[in-house]
């Protein structure tokens, strides 16, 4: 932004009582609802070329896998805040193993390095995830995985840990289901 209108806006928002961190704050949308603090930009336009220079990385090839704050089951992604940990383990599954019915009691993010694996979310029911696929996994939803492919599944989890360094806590199978059944 050019340095004069910078200063008009600035103007502008005290002279309505706001202060300069909260005036980008009051965009509204048709439908009453806030607007994005990074609309869409119109491609090709000046808007979508500096949108494009923000996100460029240092590297040729580059694929997003992942990118959010909610996990699988719509849980707001929670960091720990004291003694904070990373770990990180590369799962692997036979066809037709199953985990333990289980919960992540710390952020998880989870990549499909090959295979398939379908998940069964406690009161939200079956995903399936596959080769080059990633996640952030539910924290406190009870679950358990299933390889569902015909060869290995394998899997780069990476967790966000805290004080209890727990990575995976083991839980009773939900509504009476046999935790040793295979779906």
């Amino acid at each position: 932004m050019r340095p004069v209108v910078w200063i008009a806006s600035l103007g502008l928002a005290l002279n309505l009582g706001l202060s300069s961190s909260l005036a980008a704050d009051k965009a509204i949308t048709p439908d009453g609802k806030p607007a994005p603090s990074q609309p869409a930009a119109k491609p090709g336009s000046e808007a979508a070329k500096a949108a494009e220079e923000t996100t460029k990385t240092p590297y040729d090839k580059v694929r997003d896998v992942f990118s959010g704050d909610k996990t699988v089951a719509g849980e707001t992604v929670r960091f720990p805040q004291e003694n904070p940990s990373v770990r990180s383990l590369v799962v692997t599954m036979a066809p037709g193993e199953a985990t333990d019915w289980h919960q992540h009691h710390a952020p998880l993010f989870a990549y499909i390095l090959e295979g398939e694996i379908t998940v069964t979310y406690e009161g939200i029911g079956k995903k399936i995830y596959r080769k080059g696929e990633g996640l952030l996994e539910a924290m406190n939803v009870t679950h358990r995985g299933v390889n569902t492919g015909d060869g290995p599944v394998r899997i780069l989890a990476v967790f966000l840990l805290g004080d209890d360094g727990n990575a995976t806590v083991l839980e009773a199978a939900p509504g009476g289901w046999n935790k040793t059944k295979i779906e």
